[in-house]
């Protein structure tokens, strides 16, 4: 666009947000389908595509005034792109159907559907072969298919809970952040054979390979930051504090800058010169240093009514598990 902008799908509000990044201010919001993920823009059309996760669509946006030009239906829970500009097709990873629906960017009709796993969500595109790669979440693998002939190619197993992945052409890798694990797999592209693992923070969801093949960012969604990986010594240069939940990233193709969204606490990032240190120190926690206030929970195996009082002045761990 000739405008300055950043699209945001934002998942709670049901919306997609857009944001003037010379002025850092918010342009406009449209209503979407319920829990968008993820957004594309087609610059031929100057249009986008957010996949709409419980509504089971994807929904065209117009990107200048945010106008809704369509509604597309696909399979169940749709909880990821993948976008080829030059074939012209926008393809949806739909996670409880295990399928990749095909659409036409500039008829906006589905064109067919790929047979993928289940949990298939986020989709990688390799306009250089032609090739797709979409990660499935619960069966622990990408699934490789031709994104012309829409046939499923081969499948590439990968660690627990992959969330993301993105291609860097320039060395020849696919790299998928394997969430449950806190690695991000490094795959050749040409091969398919896995090529080693980088260690991540905590819950890594989302990942971004810079155009130059220079750095990979990954969003450490349980801990608030993103890593800066060199993404040709494959060695993590440093980390960016950023807010709560980063869900993904993207590099400014103006400025340079790295852009985060937030899921955790609905905001955007923008960071200056993301290949420099930031030196900003971790913010502490608002309940930290606070007194534990008392509770009382019964025991699930006998019912007990117990109350924190029974652990005072001892140290212990509560364990709380969530699943996105």
């Amino acid at each position: 666009m000739d405008s300055h902008r950043a699209f945001v799908a934002c998942s709670r509000d049901n919306a997609v947000a857009a944001v003037d990044l010379d002025r850092f201010v918010k342009v406009w919001q449209a209503d979407v389908g319920r829990e968008p993920i993820p957004v594309i823009f087609d610059q031929p059309t100057q249009r986008l595509f957010t996949a709409d996760a419980r509504s089971d669509t994807v929904t065209v946006l117009d990107a200048a005034t945010g106008t809704r030009l369509a509604r597309i239906p696909v399979g169940s829970y749709p909880a990821g792109l993948g976008h080829h500009p030059g074939l012209r097709r926008v393809f949806s990873g739909n996670t409880a159907a295990g399928t990749v629906t095909a659409i036409d960017a500039d008829r906006l009709e589905v064109i067919g559907t790929v047979a993928a796993e289940l949990g298939a969500g986020s989709i990688a595109v390799d306009p250089l072969t032609g090739y797709g790669y979409c990660v499935n979440f619960m069966a622990a693998s990408v699934t490789v298919f031709d994104t012309v002939t829409l046939r499923p190619l081969r499948r590439i197993a990968v660690g627990e809970g992959p969330c993301k992945a993105v291609v860097d052409a320039d060395n020849g890798h696919l790299y998928v952040a394997e969430s449950l694990h806190s690695t991000v797999a490094r795959i050749g592209l040409h091969t398919g054979a896995l090529l080693g693992r980088l260690p991540a923070e905590r819950a890594p969801v989302g990942l971004h390979a810079t155009a130059d093949g220079g750095w990979l960012f990954v969003c450490n969604r349980g801990a608030g930051t993103v890593s800066a990986f060199d993404a040709r010594s494959m060695s993590e240069r440093h980390r960016i504090v950023v807010a709560n939940g980063p869900g993904d990233c993207a590099t400014d193709p103006s400025t340079g800058r790295l852009l985060v969204s937030n899921v955790g606490s609905g905001t955007l990032t923008v960071v200056d010169r993301p290949w420099l240190p930031s030196h900003q120190p971790q913010a502490p926690h608002p309940a930290e240093g606070l007194a534990l206030p008392d509770f009382a929970l019964p025991d699930l195996h006998t019912g007990r009514i117990r109350t924190t009082r029974e652990w005072a002045e001892r140290k212990y761990v509560i364990n709380f598990f969530a699943s996105w």
